[in-house]
């Protein structure tokens, strides 16, 4: 697959999130989840066979009959008011690919925030040397049930936003690029917040004329590329723009301190049902109850599209 230049959609620079080309799990606990401090591991995957085996026509012969639920209408801004739309994984690659030949008619829907397993059942595979020690003791033996997946077209956007639950993120780029513009969560009240998590400005092109307070924030930004994993800390503003067809998935995940500080936040406006899914974790990282006996309880959170 061709990939488009990055400098066809980067309208503004920033300085760049640390990159690091090996990154001890300890290093990483301590320097950068301990100090909220995020970074791109380069080269994150590069054992895995997921890498250079995820194509779509590897996507096909596995799971081209699964039928996926895809985020309609969303334009190159971001916006969408179409809801979701049912589809198999083959029309929906075909639809991709259709669109990057420039024989589409319309731009895709976006696949996201699907398990990972609902549509690569044998993803474990797949991942063989994946470095699950980048997450914590209770996460291992079950990763893969918290992953979500992501693919869509090139140009796809999702707008300034903060993870719902104030978990940290460890994401993965698979296939393709994808842009991330990052500010830490302190920067909230310069970023014109609305709905809870998400931000008025266009990250990419703010109009200060009619959101003053964000001249003044810190803004980071990194490309992460096939193989790549970006750690986000907690309540992390990300905009995200895909440079290509790309496909990725990420795991949300809490400590006890962030699981804690994630039902606290139902003072500050988090919703309830956002506070539940906190508490459930929380409950079982204090308790000492397992990630596979909770999974019942949380897997709402992990089938739902946002």
């Amino acid at each position: 697959m061709e990939l488009a230049p990055e400098t066809s959609l980067t309208r503004k620079t920033y300085p760049s999130i640390e990159r690091r080309a090996t990154l001890s799990f300890g290093e990483f606990a301590a320097g950068y989840v301990a100090q909220q401090r995020p970074v791109v591991v380069t080269g994150a995957l590069a054992r895995c066979p997921a890498v250079s085996r995820w194509n779509f026509d590897y996507l096909r012969r596995v799971s081209g009959k699964r039928i996926v639920t895809l985020k309609q209408g969303l334009t190159d801004s971001g916006v969408s008011g179409l809801g979701t739309v049912k589809s198999t994984l083959h029309d929906y690659l075909d639809r991709l690919e259709a669109c990057a030949s420039g024989t589409g008619s319309e731009k895709p829907p976006y696949l996201h925030d699907v398990p990972l397993l609902s549509v690569i059942a044998d993803a474990a595979d797949d991942l063989d040397g994946f470095p699950a020690g980048y997450f914590p003791d209770w996460y291992r033996p079950c990763w893969l049930q918290f992953a979500q997946f992501f693919l869509g077209p090139s140009r796809s956007l999702t707008p300034l936003h903060f993870d719902c639950l104030l978990t940290h993120n460890l994401f993965f780029q698979v296939s393709g690029r994808k842009r991330f513009i990052l500010l830490t969560h302190d920067q909230l009240p310069l970023s014109y917040r609305y709905r809870w998590r998400w931000c008025a400005v266009d990250a990419e092109n703010p109009d200060f004329s009619r959101h003053p307070l964000y001249r003044d924030a810190l803004v980071q930004e990194c490309t992460v590329a096939p193989g790549d994993m970006l750690y986000m800390p907690p309540g992390m503003l990300h905009h995200v723009r895909s440079l290509d067809n790309a496909l990725s998935f990420n795991v949300d995940w809490h400590t006890r301190d962030s699981a804690l500080r994630g039902v606290l936040a139902l003072a500050q406006g988090m919703p309830l049902k956002n506070v539940y899914y906190n508490a459930v974790i929380a409950l079982a990282l204090h308790a000492g109850i397992s990630a596979e006996r909770i999974l019942p309880w949380y897997r709402s959170y992990l089938n739902y599209v946002s």
